[in-house]
C-alpha cells in the first residue's frame, strides 16, 4: 500500500490554482494521470516533470479541493499557486531610512506579502493612552459605536461612560499632581499626554504603506486604547488589572502590555486569567533592570514574554542579541527593542526626554518597544488564521523564533517564517495532523 504524507500548506479558500509535487517514487506525469483519474481539472500545458497544477473552479473552496487531492493522490506537497511578486515594502517616508534595519531582521515584509492584519482584529494597549489625532493613529484606532461622544449615558453598559476610543482608568488620586487631572474614572479621555502608549501603539499597528511617516506591523489592524499610566507614565496594579479586564470585555484579540511589576499579584492574575479565557492574547515585557528575572504580568503562564534585542556594533546594531538593559531568563522570545523609531504625539516632541526627527517621530530603546513588535505579529497571524486558538497562536510565534547570537538567548521573531509556516500537514490519504509549530502538551535614546 503506497502511503503519501504530502505537507498541506495554509491555502486561501480563493485561490485559483493549487499546486501539486510528486513523491519521489513518481513521475510529474504520473501524477497528471493520477489526478486526471480522480476527476481534478489539470493544466495540461504547466508543471513540466516537476509537478502538476489543478485549476480550482469558479466559487469552489480551494482549501477543500487540496484537502480532497490529500486524501485520493499520493503527493509530496500542495499548496496555492500564489502570485508572485517584488516583497511589499511599505511608502513610509521613515521607513527605508530608518524602520528597516531591524524590520528587514525579523523578514517583515516577506509577511506583508500574505497579511497585513484585518480591521476586525483589535490590539488593546494598556498603557498612557493614543494620540487620537496622530496622522499614523488616528485611521487606525477602534471606534466604539454603541456610545455617543461626550454622553453622560453608558450606552453599551460596559461601566465606560462615552468610551468611544478605549478608556481611562488612571486614579486622581494616585496620579502625579502634575497631571492636572480633575475628571474621575472610568472615564473616556485617553488621549496620550506622555508620549509612551503612541510610540507603542504606532510600533503595532501605525497605518502602512500610506506615505505618511512611519509603518507598524499590523497595518489594518484597530487600536483600542486603555489609559492606566499618567502623565509621568507611571500607574497602579488595580488600575492596570482593571485595564485587562476591560480589554478582553470590549472583545480585543491581542493585548499589549508595555509595563510591569516586579512582584505577583493576584489581582492582576486574576484578569489576566478572565482575558484569556476571553479569547485575548496576551503580549508583555520582561523589564529593563538588566536582570535573570521578567517582571509581571509577562510571568504569568500563557502570556508571551518579551525581551529586547539590539547591541550595537561597529558595523550598526546586531538585533540577534540581547540587549544589554533588557531583562532576560525565562523569556519566551525577544524583538528589536533599539533604536526603534515609531509615532510620538506632536506635543510631547522635547518634553520627557522626545528628541523629534521629522514631524512627530522619535527613537527610542527599551523592552516595552519589542513588546508591540510582537503584539502586531500576533495580530497579521490572528488574521490569517482565524480556526487557530490563541494559545496556538502563541506557539507558532515561539516554534519560529531565529536562533540568538549567543545559545544562551531565548530566540529572535521571525514574522515572516511564523506566516509562511505550514499549519497542517497529511500523512496518509484521509488523515492529517497539525504540523511541529505545536508542539504536545497543555545611540543616546532613553530606555523605556
Amino acid at each position: 500500500m503506497i502511503v503519501a504524507r504530502a505537507s498541506v500548506a495554509a491555502i486561501a479558500p480563493a485561490a485559483d490554482r493549487v499546486l501539486i509535487a510528486p513523491l519521489a517514487t513518481m513521475t510529474a506525469e504520473d501524477l497528471r494521470r493520477a489526478l486526471l483519474a480522480h476527476g481534478f481539472d489539470v493544466v495540461a500545458d504547466a508543471g513540466g516533470d516537476a509537478f502538476a497544477i489543478v485549476r480550482v473552479a469558479a466559487g469552489t473552496d480551494a482549501a477543500a479541493l487540496a484537502a480532497s487531492i490529500a486524501q485520493r493522490v499520493p503527493a509530496r506537497s500542495i499548496e496555492a499557486d500564489a502570485v508572485v511578486r517584488a516583497s511589499r515594502t511599505a511608502n513610509d517616508p521613515l521607513y527605508g531610512p530608518q524602520q528597516a534595519r531591524y524590520l528587514d531582521v525579523i523578514h517583515a515584509a516577506r509577511a506583508w506579502d500574505r497579511t497585513t492584519g484585518g480591521s476586525d482584529i483589535v490590539i488593546a494597549i494598556i498603557d498612557s493612552g493614543a494620540g487620537w489625532d496622530h496622522p499614523d493613529i488616528r485611521d487606525r484606532l477602534f471606534y466604539n459605536a454603541a456610545e455617543t461622544p461626550l454622553s453622560t449615558d453608558d450606552a453599551d453598559g460596559n461601566g465606560c461612560v462615552a468610551d468611544i476610543v478605549g478608556c481611562n482608568f488612571v486614579s486622581l488620586a494616585t496620579a502625579d499632581p502634575s497631571c492636572g487631572y480633575t475628571m474621575a474614572p472610568p472615564n473616556w479621555r485617553t488621549q496620550d499626554d506622555e508620549g509612551h502608549g503612541t510610540f507603542v501603539a504606532g510600533l503595532a499597528a501605525a497605518a502602512g504603506n500610506n506615505a505618511i511617516g512611519v509603518t507598524g506591523i499590523a497595518w489594518d489592524a484597530r487600536i483600542l486604547p486603555v489609559k492606566v499610566l499618567d502623565c509621568t507614565a507611571t500607574g497602579r496594579i488595580s488600575d492596570a488589572a482593571t485595564g485587562i479586564r476591560y480589554a478582553a470585555r470590549m472583545g480585543a484579540q491581542v493585548i499589549n502590555v508595555s509595563f510591569g511589576a516586579t512582584t505577583d499579584s493576584l489581582v492582576l492574575r486574576e484578569a489576566v486569567q478572565e482575558a484569556q479565557t476571553r479569547g485575548a492574547l496576551i503580549v508583555a515585557s520582561a523589564g529593563n533592570e538588566s536582570q535573570r528575572s521578567i517582571t509581571y504580568p509577562a510571568a504569568y503562564a500563557g502570556v508571551i514574554s518579551v525581551a529586547a534585542s539590539g547591541v550595537p556594533t561597529a558595523n550598526g546594531v546586531d538585533y540577534a542579541s540581547l540587549a544589554d538593559f533588557t531583562n532576560f531568563g525565562n523569556v519566551d522570545i525577544m524583538a528589536p527593542g533599539f533604536g526603534v523609531v515609531s509615532a510620538v504625539p506632536e506635543a510631547a516632541c522635547g518634553l520627557r526626554g522626545w528628541v523629534c526627527l521629522d514631524g512627530p517621530y522619535a527613537s527610542s530603546s527599551g523592552s516595552s518597544f519589542a513588546t508591540p513588535i510582537v503584539a502586531g505579529a500576533v495580530a497579521l497571524l490572528r488574521a490569517q488564521h482565524r480556526e487557530l486558538s490563541p494559545q496556538m497562536i502563541r506557539s507558532l510565534i515561539i516554534e519560529t523564533r531565529q536562533p540568538g547570537t549567543l545559545p544562551s538567548d531565548p530566540g529572535l521573531l521571525d514574522i515572516g517564517a511564523a506566516v509562511e509556516r505550514t499549519i497542517y500537514s497529511a500523512d496518509a490519504p484521509g488523515t492529517s495532523r497539525a504540523s511541529s509549530a505545536f508542539p504536545s502538551g497543555p545611540d543616546g535614546v532613553p530606555v523605556r
